[in-house]
């Protein structure tokens, strides 16, 4: 198994190059960036700083919006970021969801079905530009014509693309081109106020699974499936601790403790429960939050269930 930690925390030059460090220490695989227009770390730089700092940790953005950067700007600073770590850039991008950040910014937050056209599109070129591949492609979004390598210098190393979503056309996007798919067992309302556990069960992410398999087909086999996890709680007291988590996530203890996207129990229930998701689900990579307001990072837990399982 592979394990991520996600962060979008800003800090300055020294604590950043502590702060990857000391994940990659806690045997993490992959840091990724959150891209929100916030006080946060941008991805970009944040992934380039922590890959220049360590030798095995690899970096990649959990997930770009892709509506904040032109195809061609996001495979350019790609490739850049792959090539100055050695191959260790891992590139995730999403439609997009949060509408404040896109009023905030003067961005028009279209609907989710046209978003979500411009994700396809978006995808189409940027696979084409870091493969080294020529693009002539005309689409109702993007309009790319080049030679190959004419405007982006085409990695030395394979950069992996990760598309993180729930809705069906996404999956559907992710089945058909992505080397990781990203499950996270929520959907939001419109304008981001509201997250609905639309998936949060196992019955609901074996559906969401099974829209990727069905698009994929025979490449099924050779794709990576990601999972954010959305709450880690240590606890000898697992009834307890989801009765508590109850009221935050709007969902009944029941579904809580038996969710994919939660680790509740002592550290050795919590490799026990990533083992049974494995086998069930087929999953290999998850992934678990940095400080979040009001939460700790879940990097100290984390870091001693990857050493019960290694």
């Amino acid at each position: 198994m592979r394990f991520g930690l996600t962060t979008a925390l800003p800090r300055d030059g020294a604590a950043a190059r502590e702060f990857a460090q000391r994940v990659e220490a806690a045997g993490i695989d992959v840091l990724t960036f959150a891209d929100h227009l916030a006080p946060a770390v941008a991805p970009f730089s944040g992934a380039t700083a922590a890959a220049a700092v360590t030798s095995r940790l690899h970096v990649g953005t959990l997930v770009l919006n892709n509506d904040f950067r032109h195809p061609v700007e996001t495979a350019r600073e790609a490739a850049g970021v792959a090539t100055v770590s050695d191959g260790r850039f891992e590139l995730g991008i999403g439609a997009g969801h949060m509408k404040s950040e896109y009023d905030s910014a003067g961005i028009p937050f279209d609907g989710g079905g046209t978003r979500v056209s411009r994700l396809v599109e978006s995808v189409t070129v940027l696979r084409a530009l870091l493969r080294g591949d020529a693009v002539d492609f005309d689409g109702d979004h993007y309009r790319v014509h080049a030679a190959a390598g004419e405007i982006v210098a085409a990695p030395v190393h394979r950069v992996p693309i990760l598309i993180g979503g729930n809705g069906t056309r996404v999956l559907q996007l992710a089945g058909r081109i992505a080397d990781i798919v990203g499950f996270a067992g929520i959907s939001h309302n419109r304008d981001a106020t509201r997250v609905r556990l639309s998936h949060f069960d196992g019955a609901g992410l074996a559906d969401r699974i099974g829209v990727v398999r069905e698009a994929a087909g025979e490449r099924f086999a050779q794709i990576e499936l990601n999972a954010l996890i959305q709450a880690v709680v240590v606890t000898t007291d697992r009834q307890r601790a989801a009765a508590e988590l109850a009221a935050a996530f709007g969902a009944d203890p029941e579904t809580l403790l038996c969710s994919p996207f939660v680790l509740l129990g002592t550290h050795e229930q919590m490799a026990e429960q990533l083992l049974a998701r494995r086998r069930e689900f087929g999953i290999g990579y998850w992934t678990v939050f940095d400080e979040l307001p009001g939460r700790e990072s879940a990097l100290p837990d984390i870091s001693e269930v990857i050493a019960l399982l290694r």
